[in-house]
Order: structure tokens, then sequence, then C-alpha cells
């Protein structure tokens, strides 16, 4: 099965929507009565509905597997960067529980910038780390590359008022 990462920014003000279309989903999903096809045609709005409606999704063209993102994120949380950690933990359990992989980043992320910076990790290291979880392959230092541009060029831009998701679904 394949994922993909995408990413959105976000005003912080639509964060509660965003855990509204959440715990929604999971309502939805944990009712035996309601099918794939009542939700499709049904009148709700679902995180990914969410996003798409008061989100600008980026155009920042990754072209990987979203478990490429979520190894990249692994690595970093190894080194002490844990971009999971946030303000909005509680929303993000939440968010989680229906919704993937959903990762809310602020500008208080922007601490880690330095750690961000592609030219602080080694191909051989970040190639190791992806062996390690048994998603090893030829490319995936420059993979693990890209996705570092993003998170640090997208945290970098981030007002106070935003927030920037990253899903992985």
């Amino acid at each position: 099965m394949s994922a993909i990462a995408s990413f959105y920014v976000l005003d912080r003000a639509h964060i509660a929507r965003l855990v509204a279309a959440a715990e929604l989903a999971a309502a939805l999903d944990a009712r035996p009565d309601v099918t794939f096809e009542d939700v499709a045609d049904g009148d709700y709005e679902l995180p990914g509905d969410t996003l798409r409606t008061v989100g600008r999704e980026l155009g920042d063209d990754y072209g990987w597997s979203g478990y490429c993102m979520l190894y990249l994120l692994t690595y970093l949380s190894d080194r002490g960067v844990d971009l999971f950690e946030s303000e909005y933990g509680t929303e993000s359990d939440v968010i989680n529980s229906s919704y993937n992989l959903t990762v809310l980043m602020t500008s208080t992320h922007k601490v880690h910038l330095p750690q961000l910076d592609p030219a602080v990790h080694s191909d051989q290291e970040l190639l190791q780390h992806f062996e390690e979880m048994g998603y090893g392959f030829e490319e995936a230092g420059t993979a693990a590359r890209e996705g570092l541009e993003i998170l640090r060029d997208q945290i970098a831009a981030l007002g106070d008022h935003e927030a920037f998701v990253l899903h992985v679904g």
C-alpha cells in the first residue's frame, strides 16, 4: 500500500474546525450502520475537506512516497528534532485518531530550522536510517533531503497565526 505526503498552511483559527471534522470522521467510522457510500454521498465535512476548504495546499512537489516523509520524521525525532511536539498535541491526537498521520507545526518550530538544513545530514546517515526502518533504497538520501527542504522552507515562512499541516495517508 502506498502513501502520499500532502502539505497545507492553515490559519490557526481553523484548527478547531479540523478537529471537529476528525471527530465526525471517527464517529461515523464507529457506526456499523454507516457505509463508505453513505459518507461519500452525505453532506459531511471530513478532515480532508476541511484542509481543502480553509487551508492552502502547497505546491511543493514531493515526488516520493509519503513513507519517505514518515521515516524522515522518525530520523529527525531520533536526533532530538521532534516535529510532532506542539502546543496542539491534544488536537493532533484527535485528528490522528481518524485521519492517518497529521502533524501540526507552528512558528514555534522555527527553533528547529538549523537541524532542518539538508547540509547538516549526510547521505550515509539518512540512508542508514531508511534501511533500519526497512525502507532503504538507492535514492533515499535524495528523498530525505527534499523532505528536509520542504519542512525547513515551510516552517521558516510561517506567520504566528498559521500552522503548517503535513498529512501522510
